[in-house]
């Protein structure tokens, strides 16, 4: 009897190590699978934290470019109202400096006006389309030629 108790104890403590074995083995893979979910979550949180501060920098530039745009808006607006202004008074001056109402109070005044710079306008025209403007004047300085 006592070999058979130690076979079957034998027996019973190679299927304790046979199932001890694929304990271990088994925790092991599920170890190694950890550590490599591990790291990939190490690297995707690396990657969006780099992404995250791109898009920052991206948010801040937008926001500057944003800022600049409504300062140009803003100074274009305003030059656009002293335009506004400046055409007003141009056209109170000329609403004041009525032609027909002046020519018809002194025509006198207006013909002389007229006539002066239709004489300026003529004589603009005549040295533009001067025929001999483009002519060559030739000039002999040799010491032979006498």
């Amino acid at each position: 009897m006592g070999f058979k108790l130690s076979a079957g104890l034998g027996l019973a403590l190679l299927i304790l190590a046979g199932a001890f074995k694929m304990y271990y083995d088994k925790t092991q893979a599920e170890i190694e699978a950890f550590h490599l979910q591990l790291e990939r979550s190490i690297q995707n949180q690396k990657t969006l934290e780099s992404t995250i501060q791109q898009q920052n920098e991206n948010l801040k530039q937008t926001i500057e470019n944003q800022e600049l745009m409504v300062a140009q808006i803003e100074r274009l607006n305003d030059e656009n109202k002293q335009a506004q202004i400046e055409v007003e008074n141009i056209r109170k001056k000329f609403s004041r400096h009525d032609l027909n109402v002046l020519s018809l109070k002194k025509p006198g005044l207006i013909q002389k006006l007229v006539n002066k710079g239709t004489k300026e306008v003529l004589n603009d025209f005549r040295l533009i389309t001067d025929s001999e403007q483009f002519d060559e004047i030739i000039v002999n300085n040799s010491p032979s030629a006498g």
